[in-house]
């Protein structure tokens, strides 16, 4: 199962500063949890159940490590949820877009595979 954690921090009630030193310890710990970084989303390939778990674990520890310079990291998170996914699509990319497909030939893909001739596709 693919999980995905979206962390959102609470900007209107604390400074870009602030915001800056939890978010780069968050993505300091989630990758080293196994979470690979798109923008705002963490992904990884674990189950819900271990991917909450690496998140609050990470969150937890970043607490900790920032409560020494007097940030409550649980204070700045605004937001903190799980979901499942496929796949992602950023529709604010310039590449963003699907190659259509108009016509696939079942020869050519037999051809592919090793195991018949080759056939010319549209």
């Amino acid at each position: 199962m693919k999980s995905a954690i979206i962390i959102n921090l609470d900007y209107e009630r604390h400074s870009a500063e602030i915001c800056r030193r939890v978010l780069d310890e968050i993505v300091r710990g989630m990758e080293t949890a196994g979470f690979t970084r798109h923008f705002r989303l963490f992904i990884a390939d674990m189950a819900r159940e271990e991917a909450c778990a690496e998140a609050k674990r990470v969150v937890a520890e970043a607490e900790d490590f920032l409560a020494g310079e007097g940030i409550f990291v649980f204070d700045v998170v605004r937001e903190c949820y799980w979901f499942e996914y496929q796949e992602s699509n950023d529709l604010l990319a310039p590449g963003n877009e699907m190659p259509e497909v108009t016509f696939l030939d079942s020869g050519e893909l037999t051809c592919l595979l090793g195991t018949g001739s080759s056939q010319n596709s549209q």
